[in-house]
This record gives C-alpha cells, sequence and structure tokens, in this order.
C-alpha cells in the first residue's frame, strides 16, 4: 500500500532544519538503497522523541530525477518556472535533494539532522541550510497569519498528494516548489498597520479579508487567492514557517501539489503584471533568493526502487 511521507501534510510544529544538496557520488544505487531506509530513520527518530511530533521527507530535484530513476518519471515532474518581470524575479537553483525535518524541539530537529547526514555520508554535500521556526500564533514576520486559507483535514491530503487517476505510479507522491524569500522588513514595518493590512487585504489580527469597500488597488490575498482563472479550487498546500535572525529574516515557502502546472499558474498571477499592471503588492517588500522544485515519492516508491534492473548500453534492461 502507498503511503506518504510524513512531513508533507503533517501538523505544524515549533522548529524545521531544512537543507538542500549536491549529490557528489556516482554510486547511485547506494544512493537509491540509503533513500529507501530514509522514512523508517524518520519514524524511529519520531519514535525516539515521541512528544516532539517530529516529521520529515527527502525530494528529488527534478533536474537529478532521471539519473536516480531513469526508469520512471513522474508525469508532470518540471524545473522551477523562469518568473522574471520588470523588478520581479525569481531565480531557479537546481539541488539534487531536499531533506525537510520539523518538530517540537530544537535539540530534536538538530540530533535528527546530524544523524540522517551521517547516514547519506559523503553521498551527498549540503549547499543550502535553513533553520526555520515558528512565529507567533502562526504569523509570517511581515505580522500576519500565514496561509490562512490553506486546506485542512483531508483536504491538505487531498490537495497535495498524487491519486490513482492523476499517475498511477506515484500514488501519495507530491509535487513540491521551493521559495527561499527573504523580506525587506524596515521598508514594511515603516508603512504602519493600516497601510499593511491595504497591501495583505487581510486584517492583520484575525486575518480576515476586508471587505471590498474598504480595499484601495489590488491586495496579496486577491493575487495568491486559491482559486483559479475559472475559479475553481487550486491543489495547493503551502507547509511555510518563517527563518531569520536579527541581520535578515524572511519565509521559507514550501508549495505541495498533486498539479504542478495550477502551482506554476498561480505563481505566474503574482510575479507578472495583468492587463491593468497589477501584480502582487509583497513582491515590493520581499525577495526570492533561492527557487527550485523537487518530487517527494511515496514511502513505496522509495522501497520498491531500492534496486533497478540493470541496464544495458542500448537501454534495454537485462
Amino acid at each position: 500500500m502507498d503511503k506518504a511521507q510524513s512531513g508533507i501534510y503533517a501538523e505544524p510544529n515549533l522548529h524545521g532544519l531544512t537543507l538542500f544538496c549536491h549529490v557528489m557520488s556516482d554510486d547511485v544505487e547506494s544512493l537509491r538503497r540509503k533513500l529507501s531506509r530514509f522514512p523508517s530513520i524518520v519514524q524511529d527518530l519520531d519514535a525516539r522523541f515521541s512528544e516532539a511530533m517530529l516529521t520529515g521527507f527527502v525530494g528529488i530535484g527534478a533536474e537529478y530525477w532521471d539519473i536516480l530513476y531513469p526508469h520512471k518519471r513522474p508525469l508532470h515532474l518540471q524545473t522551477f518556472p523562469e518568473l522574471s518581470d520588470s523588478d520581479r524575479e525569481a531565480p531557479r537553483h537546481p539541488f539534487d535533494l531536499i531533506i525537510h525535518i520539523r518538530c517540537d524541539r530544537f535539540d530534536a530537529n538538530y540530533l535528527a539532522g546530524r544523524t540522517i547526514m551521517e547516514w547519506f555520508g559523503y553521498d551527498i554535500e549540503v549547499a543550502e541550510q535553513i533553520r526555520s521556526f515558528r512565529y507567533l500564533d502562526g504569523r509570517d514576520l511581515m505580522g500576519f497569519i500565514d496561509a490562512p486559507d490553506n486546506p485542512r483535514g483531508m483536504r491538505k491530503r487531498q490537495a497535495a498528494l498524487i491519486n490513482a487517476n492523476d499517475d498511477s505510479d506515484f500514488v501519495d507522491g507530491s509535487y513540491l516548489f521551493v521559495q527561499k524569500i527573504r523580506y525587506d522588513l524596515r521598508r514594511w514595518d515603516y508603512l504602519g498597520p493600516e497601510k499593511q493590512e491595504q497591501i495583505m487585504g487581510r486584517e492583520k489580527v484575525s486575518g480576515e479579508r476586508l471587505p471590498e469597500a474598504m480595499i484601495d488597488g489590488v491586495t496579496h490575498a486577491a493575487k495568491a487567492k486559491l482559486m483559479d482563472k475559472k475559479e475553481q479550487p487550486i491543489p495547493l498546500l503551502r507547509q511555510n514557517m518563517p527563518w531569520g535572525d536579527l541581520r535578515e529574516q524572511g519565509l521559507l515557502g514550501m508549495y505541495f501539489s498533486h498539479a504542478p502546472k495550477s502551482v506554476v499558474e498561480w505563481l505566474k498571477i503574482r510575479y507578472y503584471a495583468d492587463e491593468q499592471g497589477q501584480y502582487d503588492p509583497v513582491l515590493d517588500y520581499s525577495q526570492a533568493v533561492l527557487n527550485s522544485s523537487f518530487f517527494v515519492p511515496s514511502i513505496r516508491f522509495l522501497s520498491e526502487n531500492r534496486e533497478l534492473p540493470s541496464t544495458q548500453e542500448d537501454g534495454s534492461t537485462d
């Protein structure tokens, strides 16, 4: 039976650790075997720190997938889209793997990260490491409730996970787009609460959308709404967490979906100006400094594909 990796649709936690990695070894057979053990390592760590609600996942980069699993590819796996319009851009950064651990204890998260890195050994190298955290009552560092229209309950699974009608070979997997976003909080704080609410289109305390009569101009709530042009729901689950210190701050945006084309369109609506020249106004106060896409396979896929048939030079299998 297929089963999704635990970190895809888990409930929010206090601490997060995200590792963007490059594969340093040519021994892909060894790496596949190590990846197949990843979910059980996370499960063992969760049992050890049961009160911390530890979850995690490993995803394979869109550019690296065919090297690791050349026999089978998710139908809609693609690189992160090129997003550039005027001074709004999201440059693409390819990585081979993403490893994400989340729990309610900082020390458990740290130990989990060390355990996993020891397991992979010299096969991988960490190119970017982000420690993230829950801020107040689930707010981003701009002070607003993050993703207030996120799906909840079973709808989280329905939005994020592939079913048999989508792609029967990858049931319970998920497409993942990641953005490391840096905020300009000095400029943002200078605006004051009322102007911030006008930009966000929401009340700062409650997160409720402002009545149209109170809105002057385009808002983030309108540009980032989870409805497409045909007013159909966009299957998108955001597992965002703030990151930063006292020098720089931002948001780690993680967008899971079983329909990545819808997520790409959602991003384009935000970044590209429409006929009226309007785009997501939050982009004037933020910059996506890292952008990458991955596929997060199911536990069953990782297990069943730990050993692949030997491949001859002509591409046929023994």
